[in-house]
Parts: structure tokens; C-alpha cells; sequence
């Protein structure tokens, strides 16, 4: 039987998927601006990360892609992962990257001082950053490698803008005096930069990102928003 109206919003696997998306990121948002289940919050938080970059990726590689694409995808996202915990291992012990911070006891599990998350983190911003900036600009500039490389890279340097202040709010990491760096800007745009230029010679952004990747970007700044103006 047909659904329409109302009913069609809700009935679709991705559109399931979004409003799901929204009402958990939402909802965690609220819990802290009213101050509930915050030891619960803490101890979800690390796998919530890691779970949604998951879900994300498998949303983008479904049946409806093709399996040299998916192969791609796979293999470009494990080496996002890897790569970024190996920097930012190296960041905090030597303060050379992103400038002097160090990690709290939030964010679980850790491998080598690094919450295993961060990479996860990593990703799932990188693949919702290159949807929102296929979204946003204009046709001509979708096709210029290095239009669309930079529009990626102010993505993640915007949302990183308003995640700091939240993440250090959360007790994810601890930046030296407080305030945090510029050098840590400027590092976030050279590595996106890098991993955007990476996915686009391998072609992943030739083709249209579902909509759940960015709506996953827009959904994390309203989580972040909520926290930075919680209590």
C-alpha cells in the first residue's frame, strides 16, 4: 500500500535513520543543558562516537554503490582512522601539531594515551563535511578539485570552532592555560585539507554522499551547541 503525507516522512530507511539521528543527538544535548544522566552520558560517549561514524559509513556504502567504490570507501576510511590517532599521539606527547593538550579519562577506551574515538571522530567529520560542501556549492565549483577540497577543509575548521569549547566542557581533552591555539586551527586545515584531497583522488565525492552524512555534520553542531550553553 502507498504511504503519503505525513506518514511518508517517517517510512523510509534513511529518513528513519535521520530522524533517529537528530532525536539522540538532541536528546544528549538536552540532558546536559538540564544536567541528567550525566554519569551515564560519560560513560557512552566514546562508543556513541565510535558508532556513529560506523553508521555512517555503512549508510554511504549500502547495495546502492558500486563494489569498487565500497572497497574504496572501506579502505580510505580504516587509513583515516589509523592515521589521524597516530597524529594526534604524536600531537599531544610532542605539542608540535595542534599545540599543548592532553586527553582526559572521558573518552573510552584509549590506545596509547589517545581515546580510540578520536580517530572515529576524525572520520565521521570528513565524510559529513565533503556531503555538506557538495550540498552548498554551486555546480561548477562541486567539479574543481580544489574548490571543493577547501570548502571541506573550512567545514571541519568551523565545526572544530564550535566543538572546542564544548569537548574541553566535557573533560574530552584539556588544552595548556585554557585557551586554545590557533596553531590547532591551522593544523585542523592542513589535514583536512589532506584527507579531502585523498578522498577526492580516489573519487569518493564524484558521486552524490547520502543525506544522513550532512545531516550527521548538522546534528553534531546542535549536540555541541547545547553543551556549550549548558550549565
Amino acid at each position: 500500500m502507498k504511504r503519503d503525507g505525513f506518514e511518508s516522512i517517517f517510512f523510509t530507511a534513511e529518513r528513519r535513520r535521520i530522524f533517529l539521528l537528530y532525536f539522540l543527538l538532541l536528546a544528549g544535548g538536552l540532558w546536559h543543558v538540564l544536567g541528567w544522566f550525566q554519569d551515564l552520558m560519560r560513560l557512552l560517549a566514546g562508543p556513541m562516537l565510535m558508532a556513529l561514524a560506523l553508521v555512517t559509513l555503512m549508510a554511504m556504502t549500502g547495495p546502492g554503490s558500486s563494489l569498487v567504490w565500497r572497497r574504496r570507501a572501506w579502505i580510505y576510511s580504516l587509513a583515516v582512522v589509523a592515521t589521524s590517532h597516530c597524529i594526534e599521539w604524536y600531537g599531544v606527547r610532542s605539542g608540535l601539531i595542534f599545540g599543548s593538550y592532553h586527553y582526559g579519562q572521558i573518552l573510552q577506551p584509549q590506545v596509547a594515551g589517545v581515546p580510540l574515538a578520536i580517530g572515529f571522530a576524525w572520520l565521521v567529520m570528513i565524510w559529513s563535511s565533503a556531503a555538506v560542501a557538495q550540498r552548498l556549492l554551486p555546480q561548477k565549483l562541486r567539479r574543481h578539485a580544489l574548490a571543493f577540497i577547501m570548502a571541506t577543509a573550512v567545514l571541519m575548521v568551523a565545526f572544530d570552532a564550535v566543538m572546542e569549547p564544548a569537548a574541553m566542557k566535557l573533560g574530552y581533552w584539556t588544552w595548556r592555560g585554557g585557551e586554545i591555539p590557533a596553531q590547532n586551527y591551522l593544523a585542523w586545515f592542513a589535514l583536512s585539507m589532506a584527507y579531502a584531497a585523498l578522498g577526492w583522488r580516489l573519487r569518493l565525492f564524484a558521486e552524490k554522499l547520502p543525506a544522513l552524512a550532512g545531516h550527521v555534520y548538522a546534528a553534531q553542531l546542535c549536540y555541541f551547541i547545547l553543551v556549550w550553553i549548558s550549565r
